[in-house]
Parts: structure tokens; sequence; C-alpha cells
């Protein structure tokens, strides 16, 4: 069984990306939205919260879990996770899918994500000759999680990144959030658009029966909605209590 753990929406895309690859394997998808945007939250409160939603996913049957979430993946989770279970952080798979043209690359992401310069890290190691440029975006996820309009979204976006409209020769969309705004991305920045939803994993060892379970902390309800409205799922998710 794959794990997929995100804050909130953000890594279904991801999670369809890899059903769609390896649609006999068993997926579940584990959503932390009691506690999202994670952007916002400090690197002790991200790292226990981390710790005890992929112990229950390990819990559950998972063998592999995608960490799909930028901001968990910048907490270095993946070298201070305790558990027998194999975790993926996105980050440095993610710079991977950036074209080897680009020499001036803009970052956008949550506060959390700018302020830890993970991508500055791992594109200093891949592209030493690289520029790149790191800009939070408060607000973003928090927008999409609740479903804001698009035209709110654009506004926002050109309020923030208009100065940077075709200034550099790709963008991250370091957030799996952002995926679902890249429509006013494209708007605003006019420049090619890298993101998370095709990173290459190696493929599942056995096969399972084709399940997915998708469960949140928050309201089960809520995200059966956002289901039906971002991808046009009707299924049924759970909600679960968490313990420490």
């Amino acid at each position: 069984m794959i794990g997929v753990f995100d804050s909130g929406i953000g890594g279904l895309r991801l999670l369809d990306q890899l059903r769609q690859r390896w649609g006999q394997e068993d997926f579940i998808y584990l959503a932390d939205q009691a506690h999202v945007p994670y952007g916002s939250l400090d690197r002790d409160t991200l790292l226990e919260l981390l710790q005890q939603n992929l112990n229950w996913l390990e819990d559950q049957g998972a063998k592999t879990i995608v960490v799909a979430c930028n901001t968990a993946s910048a907490t270095g989770i993946v070298r201070r996770y305790i558990g027998q279970a194999q975790v993926i952080e996105i980050i440095s798979k993610t710079c991977e899918l950036i074209p080897e043209s680009a020499r001036k690359i803009l970052v956008l992401a949550t506060p959390f994500t700018v302020q830890s310069h993970r991508y500055k890290q791992v594109l200093a190691q891949q592209r030493p000759q690289a520029e790149v440029k790191e800009v939070g975006l408060s607000c973003l996820a928090f927008m999409i999680e609740h479903l804001c309009p698009k035209q709110e979204i654009l506004a926002y976006l050109q309020g923030e990144l208009r100065a940077y409209r075709g200034q550099y020769d790709a963008a991250v969309l370091a957030c799996t959030h952002f995926p679902f705004a890249r429509e006013q991305f494209a708007e605003v920045l006019q420049i090619p658009l890298i993101d998370s939803e095709s990173i290459a994993l190696e493929a599942p060892k056995k096969a399972g029966q084709g399940t997915l379970r998708i469960v949140t902390t928050g309201s089960g309800e809520q995200l059966s909605r956002q289901l039906h409205q971002l991808m046009r799922w009707d299924t049924v998710c759970e909600h679960v209590q968490i313990e420490k």
C-alpha cells in the first residue's frame, strides 16, 4: 500500500497521477486539515504533527509514504522519521523536473518553505550556476483550500507576482495546492510552470487490489465536497482522530 500525505487537498493531483500510473496498487490519502495551512506553523509543531500522521499511515498498512506537502518536506522529516515505512519527500524530485536550459528560476512556496531555503539548497547542488529567487505566498494555500473563486485568486497573484512577469525562465509551484491555480499563475507570469505532479517514483514491488481510501483529520463531508468540485470525484471521505 502507498500512503500519500498532505496538509489538505494539495496532494490530490499527485495522488491522481500515481493512481493512473499504478492502477492496481492500494492507496490511502491522509489530509491533516485540522491543522491546515502548514505554512504558518513552526518547525517543532510541524515535526510533531508529521511524526504522528506518518505513524498513523504506517499503522494502516502503508509501506511507502509520499509526503506530498512541500512545507512538510522542508522540515527534513525523511531524515527524522521514526518508523519502518519508506518516506519520500518531493522537493528534490520536483527540482529534477526543471529544464536544464532554465538559468533563472522562480520558486513560489509557502513562507515556511521559503524560510527553510530547501529549494535553493537542492538547486545549488543540482545546478550551481542557476539564479534562484524564492517568493512566499502566505494566503494562496488557504484560498485554494477554501475554494475561493478564480477571480479572487487571480487578483491576489497579480498583486504578489506582477513584477516577476516574464523575468524568469521557469517558475516552480512549490506547494501542492498551487497547481489548482495553474491557469491564474500562467496568466500572471507568462513563463513555464513546474510542479510535482509528474515526479518519478519507483514502481511498487507488489500489486494490490486497486483500493482507495481518503481520510482527513478535519471534516469528511467538507473534503468530499472539495473532491467533487476540484477533481470531480464522488468519493466518501472519512474523518479520523489521530492521537499522539
